[in-house]
């Protein structure tokens, strides 16, 4: 008895010994990264914005704009984003034909990387290894040139390319699926079986982000009104076609951001002519509108835009009024799922790539999408995709019986999305946001 007090007594010391012996948790320092004792410096960079942030961290430090610049500013919060000239993306998809644009490219990416290294993360370029997440298509001239400007301008100590998709599909803890990467420039759909992006049978397409600027731009001059500031009650204000110079990338991303969605019911299933792969003609174009109109469920947006004067200053006042109309709003994104002959919707990428892959691999792959890329932000994406895949399969139109129907035979009901809580195989939900899951995987 004496012997297991002096035990008890012996374990509460040692207790209350080792308590004392940790620091408060404010005052650990950062764990170190898996990397080694130096956590290196992780970047994802786009043709519009640039992730970056340190290795061992759950989310970027910085989303950075490309056709921002950071400005000191005179307010007590520090420094801020300021739009930096006319907007103008990084790179674009023909970037090695113009020498331009590689110098543009260089110059552009030194101001960046300087702002991110000296006022963003606060490091020692020399003293960080970098991790780039690339894209498997990247165009070669475009890495020469993070590679020229990062050795010789910042004389970083190493870089380390690693594969955008499969570290996006690592954070899930699969090895396997199919990742649809829907950016800015393009769509892109790459099998990775056992971790091992399968490259040839990678499938990409235009129709992605800033074909859905395009079209909204489009939809909002031709059926877009604005209010001019006036004491005229809002009914009975004139409403006046919206000028294109109103339109500006700043106010169309924000816009696409915050008001647009993908409609659940696509009109292509209720139209036998919009099924068709061929271009619609301009009187079609105007029925397919008159269509889209009576059936949207959107209601019409009303968003604050400030005017300018000829000199470009704006004294805070002049404040008109842009009214989107509720189907704009809903089939803006109709584009991302409107594919033909040349241009492949994000669905037939899908398919395509399915077809091409051999047939013990498909129902393996098609049970694990994994949608990444900022435009799969959209509400409503994940839903529209797999009704797309599941009226392709089940309700085939004669061009695509022949294409996909008799190849994919029993795989419709299989489809499943990694971040869908209520898959079959379980799935977690949205653990990581889309537009990060790249990022995430390589600070891991």
């Amino acid at each position: 008895m004496a012997s297991a007090s002096a035990s008890a007594s012996a374990a509460v010391a040692l207790t209350t010994a080792g308590a004392s012996a940790f620091p408060p948790l404010h005052t650990l320092t950062r764990r170190p990264s898996i990397y080694g004792t130096e956590d290196r410096i992780v970047l994802d960079i786009g043709s519009l914005y640039i992730k970056c942030g340190f290795s061992g961290e759950p989310r970027p430090r910085h989303i950075i704009p490309v056709f921002a610049g950071a400005r000191k500013s005179r307010s007590p919060e520090g420094e801020g984003y300021r739009v930096a000239g006319e907007f103008a993306e990084l790179f674009k998809l023909d970037v090695m034909s113009d020498a331009q644009a590689l110098q543009y490219l260089e110059d552009r990416l030194t101001q960046i990387l300087h702002d991110i290294y000296f006022r963003y993360l606060l490091t020692d370029p020399k003293q960080r290894k970098i991790i780039i997440c690339e894209s498997p298509l990247a165009p070669v001239c475009v890495k020469q040139v993070v590679a020229k400007v990062l050795f010789q301008n910042f004389q970083v100590p190493s870089i380390s390319w690693a594969p955008l998709h499969l570290l996006a599909l690592l954070t899930t803890g699969l090895t396997t699926g199919l990742v649809v990467d829907c950016g800015n420039l393009e769509s892109t759909v790459l099998p990775i079986y056992a971790a091992r992006p399968l490259t040839p049978f990678i499938r990409t397409t235009p129709l992605a982000g800033s074909s859905l600027t395009s079209r909204l731009r489009d939809l909002l001059l031709e059926h877009g009104r604005i209010v001019l500031p006036s004491n005229l009650h809002a009914s009975a204000a004139p409403r006046n076609p919206v000028p294109e110079k109103l339109l500006t990338h700043a106010l169309l991303e924000d816009v696409k951001t915050r008001f647009l969605f993908v409609s659940p019911v696509s009109a292509r299933h209720r139209s036998p002519r919009r099924r068709s792969s061929a271009r619609p003609s301009p009187a079609e174009q105007d029925e397919d509108e008159d269509e889209d109109m009576t059936f949207a469920f959107a209601t019409d947006v009303k968003y604050p835009v400030r005017l300018d004067d000829q000199h470009g200053q704006n004294d805070g006042n002049s404040v008109a009024t842009l009214i989107i109309p509720g189907w704009v709003r809903e089939r803006a994104a109709e584009v991302l799922f409107e594919g033909d002959e040349d241009e492949a919707s994000v669905a037939g990428c899908i398919l395509d790539v399915l077809v091409k892959l051999q047939p013990d691999l498909r129902r393996p792959l098609i049970s694990s999408i994994l949608l990444i890329g900022g435009t799969t932000l959209l509400p409503g994406f994940e839903t529209r995709l797999h009704q797309e895949l599941l009226h392709t399969l089940r309700n085939p139109s004669e061009l695509e019986r022949i294409r996909y129907a008799r190849h994919l035979s029993g795989v419709a009901e299989s489809i499943a999305f990694l971040d869908d809580p209520e898959a079959p195989h379980g799935g977690s939900g949205r653990v990581f946001m889309g537009n990060c899951r790249g990022w995430v995987g390589g600070a891991y």
